[in-house]
C-alpha cells in the first residue's frame, strides 16, 4: 500500500491511480461546498454560477458531448470537465478529439475542487436537459404510437442534428460550433410552429363539420 496523501494534496491522477487507497473518497468529495474557481494548469478558471451562465457559455457540439452518457464516476468527471473547460482554457473553437486530451490537465486537478466542481457541472446538465424536455417535449398522438415511434427514440440526436444543419443550412461541423442558445431558440421555434399548425388543422376541421351540420 502507498503512502496516504494529504487531502489538500491530493489530486485526481492519485485517486485513478491508487484506486485501492481512495477509491471511496468520491461519495465525500462531491459533497463540499463548490469553489469560487478551479485551479486547471497554471489557470484559474471560474465556475459556471447557474444554468443560464453555463448554456451561455457552451456550444452544440459540448452539448452532445457533455450528454454522453459514461460508464463509471471516473468517465463522468473527465467528460463534464474536457466538455465544458476545453473551449474555455485554450480560447480555441471546440473540437472533441482535442477536448478529450485535455483530460490530461484535468488529471492534476486537486480533488477538494474537481470533485464539488464536477458535480456542479453535471447538475447543470441534468437542468438543461430537464429544461429542454420541458420546452420541447410533444406527447405522441395514438397513431403515432401505434406506427412504433419509441423506436425513433434512438435517434434523436442524430435528427436533431440534421434538423439544425437544414434549418440553418450549415454544415454538420458549423452547427456543432453554434452557440447552444441559438440551437434552442431553433427548436423551440419549430415546436410552436408545429402546435400552430396543429391547431390550425384542428380548427379548420372544427369549422367544416359545423357548416356540414347546418347544410343538413
Amino acid at each position: 500500500m502507498g503512502r496516504i496523501k494529504d487531502i489538500d494534496r491530493l489530486k485526481f491522477k492519485h485517486i485513478i491511480n491508487e484506486l485501492d487507497n481512495y477509491g471511496g473518497l468520491g461519495d465525500g468529495l462531491i459533497q463540499l461546498p463548490v469553489p469560487k474557481v478551479i485551479n486547471i494548469g497554471f489557470k484559474e478558471m471560474n465556475i459556471p454560477k447557474d444554468m443560464d451562465e453555463f448554456c451561455e457559455s457552451i456550444c452544440y457540439g459540448q452539448r452532445m458531448f457533455m450528454s454522453t452518457r459514461e460508464e463509471n464516476d471516473i468517465g463522468i468527471i473527465l467528460r463534464v470537465m474536457d466538455g465544458y473547460y476545453y473551449p474555455l482554457y485554450t480560447k480555441k473553437p471546440w473540437d472533441e478529439e482535442r477536448a478529450l486530451l485535455f483530460g490530461k490537465k484535468v488529471l492534476n486537478c486537486k480533488v477538494i475542487e474537481l470533485y464539488p466542481t464536477a458535480m456542479h457541472i453535471i447538475n447543470l446538465v441534468s437542468e438543461m436537459a430537464d429544461r429542454e424536455k420541458k420546452l420541447l417535449h410533444r406527447e405522441p398522438s395514438k397513431l403515432e404510437k401505434a406506427a412504433g415511434i419509441d423506436k425513433l427514440a434512438v435517434f434523436s440526436e442524430l435528427n436533431a442534428l440534421d434538423f439544425l444543419r437544414k434549418s440553418m443550412d450549415k454544415t454538420e461541423a458549423e452547427v456543432l460550433l453554434t452557440p447552444y442558445n441559438e440551437c434552442l431558440v431553433r427548436f423551440m421555434l419549430e415546436k410552436e410552429t408545429n402546435d400552430f399548425n396543429e391547431r390550425l388543422i384542428k380548427e379548420r376541421e372544427a369549422v367544416s363539420n359545423k357548416s356540414k351540420y347546418k347544410k343538413t
